[in-house]
């Protein structure tokens, strides 16, 4: 057994030695998923792509289904919702071993049990984002506030529905969530950067302003994991959309935005991906 990222994965008690590794089960039975598309996104690597849905509004991305002959008679009615929640498996992690206590970047080191995050790195490499729809066209969801990388599988689309996914009494969480230790970072785009996201070349994005917003949010939740950040790290890039993005981050903990531009790495991306 094993794990096809196009088309299905399997899963087996115990791992399996793929870069794609079989989630351990505590039951002999095989379980089968298939993948219904893939998820085409404005964001392009793990770095930089939000760690949670609609922290970016303006992040576009779609879904073709790929698992019916009629891929457009399985979301029929969909467009009647205002939300979806997609789920999906995190394809890129790397991590052989789980660990049952993770650190999360909001903790700036901490640490909680894993099934007390929303951290990547689980027993069963699923995720789930609850995102808006914009459309659905000719067997396709068009949605907005993704936080998923281009070429994520998705396993599964089901509709947001407001009286059973809304809780009856006030939700509550862990402070460290609400009042996160680690300050987010003040943004700041330089006037030769502002220039070049006027003529930034788009893809899912549909303006500037757009672009220049979408930066600035990915910014602000500070996409450097605490391990970068504990090793000094004052200089980083990131893609979005079309364009890499470098940034330099400050004594004062402020980031600035000093170029943007379609770099040959950028390039060979969305080469790699067929955008």
């Amino acid at each position: 057994s094993g794990i096809n990222a196009e088309y299905g994965v399997v899963y087996r008690r115990g791992y399996n030695q793929s870069s794609l590794q079989l989630f351990k089960m505590s039951v002999d039975k095989e379980f089968s998923i298939a993948s219904i598309g893939t998820f085409r996104s404005c964001f392009l690597t793990k770095n930089g792509t939000p760690r949670q849905p609609s922290v970016c509004p303006y992040a576009r991305g779609s879904v073709a289904v790929s698992h019916f002959n009629n891929p457009d008679h399985s979301l029929e009615s969909l467009s009647d919702y205002s939300h979806v929640w997609l789920i999906f498996i995190f394809h890129e992690n790397s991590d052989s071993k789980i660990k049952a206590k993770v650190c999360p970047p909001r903790l700036n080191g901490g640490k909680v049990g894993v099934f007390a995050s929303r951290s990547p790195h689980r027993p069963n490499n699923i995720g789930m984002s609850l995102v808006q729809v914009e459309r659905v066209e000719n067997g396709t969801l068009f949605v907005t506030g993704a936080d998923l990388i281009d070429g994520t599988p998705i396993i599964d689309i089901k509709p947001y529905i407001e009286y059973c996914d809304r809780p009856c009494s006030s939700p509550s969480c862990p402070d460290w969530i609400s009042n996160p230790p680690s300050a987010p970072l003040t943004v700041d785009i330089t006037h030769g950067a502002k220039q070049q996201i006027q003529v930034a070349p788009l893809r899912f994005l549909r303006s500037a302003a757009e672009l220049e917003q979408c930066i600035r949010d990915v910014l602000v939740g500070d996409p450097r994991s605490v391990y970068r950040k504990r090793q000094g790290e004052v200089e980083f890039s990131f893609p979005v959309d079309a364009v890499d993005v470098r940034v330099q981050v400050g004594a004062e903990g402020g980031a600035s935005v000093v170029d943007v531009r379609q770099t040959d790495f950028v390039r060979n991306l969305l080469l790699k991906n067929g955008a």
